[in-house]
């Protein structure tokens, strides 16, 4: 009886996480942009392996030229679409009518934040020289998607906050087309927030010399992603998702909400430095994750249903098997988790939970010794 309390009450919290609404906004807007990282990553491969193998010169220029803008519009403005991803989805989940007005007010406020001059060196010169009226990629790229995430976060609930205050709304009546209602309807909000974000911006400038995307990279994204995609953070916060599967709980509940967006970050930067030909910089990232510690899905399952086949004696177990074989090549694994089943069944759980761990582990120290290359590619996470 006290066993079944504590599941329930479990079950009960891992329900109220995985519908934070803040945790399920990034959910949202990661998932809508994984595409733009998939399409990245694939340019940015042929740029660098299949076109340097089949051209030279200025053939091989004009292709990479392709990819470049490919990767200019995908990878290098990631914190200017996560921000508008992340104001359109809070808005839908906190039921704001107007959630294409929080998108905007979200790209303007991370563009408010940056800074108006910034240091830059022409190609082939190791000297910087200050130029203002310009927004290089460094500042709206995969360095700053963290300064995007809370920018939007705080333009968009502060927005929404200031449109529910009637002494602010300005009604032009039923005579005027919508569009234009709307847009009166939020104006002294939208007044309001981009006049703070712009106070804020200046009075970092005067008081430390820095910008919010500076003190958010320095200050907040960088421990935190040290410390959640550290070996030890990752391999931990993946072994509590999945144990979020005993109880018949989505481990999307903690994975997609805490750990993948940092994994993803990670995987941008290592697409951008590969791309420009610099050292890869994170072994732990979002596609070694899903390589080496989903292999036919949470918990590895692929390894379950081979081990079936070799030396189990039960029939029920291989006809199951049989079955969850064509989903579990493609890292589908519902037919594993509630057939078996893995769901609440304890002598599982130790496997279920261990072989992603130490294919996390085993993964790290073989791409730390030199044995294999770190990850710098993104993938659909269906590849088998």
């Amino acid at each position: 009886m006290e066993n079944s309390k504590f599941v329930d009450k479990f079950a009960a919290f891992a329900g109220k996480l995985g519908n934070q609404i803040h945790l399920k906004t990034l959910r949202d807007a990661f998932a809508t942009v994984m595409p733009l990282y998939i399409l990245a990553g694939l340019v940015v491969l042929l740029n660098n392996t299949v076109f340097k193998w089949l051209f030279t010169g200025d053939t091989l220029t004009n292709f990479q030229y392709w990819g470049i803008t490919i990767a200019n519009g995908t990878l290098n403005i990631s914190s200017l679409i996560i921000a508008v991803m992340i104001g359109y989805y809070l808005a839908q989940n906190r039921n704001y009518s107007n959630p294409l007005a929080t998108a905007m007010l979200s790209l303007v406020a991370l563009v408010v934040m940056m800074p108006n001059t910034v240091q830059v060196a022409v190609d082939g010169s190791e000297v910087k020289s200050a130029v203002s009226g310009i927004l290089p990629f460094e500042n709206i790229g995969t360095g700053a998607m963290f300064a995007g995430i809370i920018v939007a976060l705080v333009a968009t609930e502060l927005f929404i906050r200031l449109t529910k205050v009637k002494a602010l709304t300005i009604n032009l009546g039923d005579n005027v087309p919508p569009a234009v209602g709307k847009s009166f309807a939020v104006l002294l909000p939208v007044i309001l927030v981009i006049s703070f974000f712009g106070l804020v911006s200046a009075l970092l400038f005067k008081m430390t010399g820095m910008n919010l995307i500076n003190l958010i990279t320095t200050f907040i994204q960088e421990p935190i992603r040290h410390i959640g995609t550290g070996l030890w953070g990752a391999i931990i916060i993946y072994s509590l998702g999945n144990m979020l599967w005993l109880f018949g709980i989505h481990q999307a509940v903690i994975y997609s909400s805490i750990l993948e967006p940092l994994l993803l970050i990670n995987i941008t930067d290592n697409i951008a430095a590969y791309n420009s030909g610099q050292a890869i910089p994170h072994i732990i990232n979002l596609s070694q994750v899903q390589s080496f510690a989903l292999m036919g899905g949470s918990g590895s399952t692929i390894c379950l249903l081979i081990a079936t086949f070799l030396v189990s004696k039960s029939a029920v177990s291989k006809n199951v098997a049989k079955l969850a074989l064509g989903p579990g090549i493609f890292n589908i694994n519902e037919p594993v988790l509630f057939g078996y089943p893995i769901v609440y069944n304890v002598s599982l759980a130790i496997p279920f939970i261990g072989v992603p761990a130490l294919g996390i582990l085993i993964s790290y120290l073989a791409t730390s010794l030199g044995l294999m290359g770190p990850c710098v590619i993104q993938v659909p996470w269906t590849t088998p």
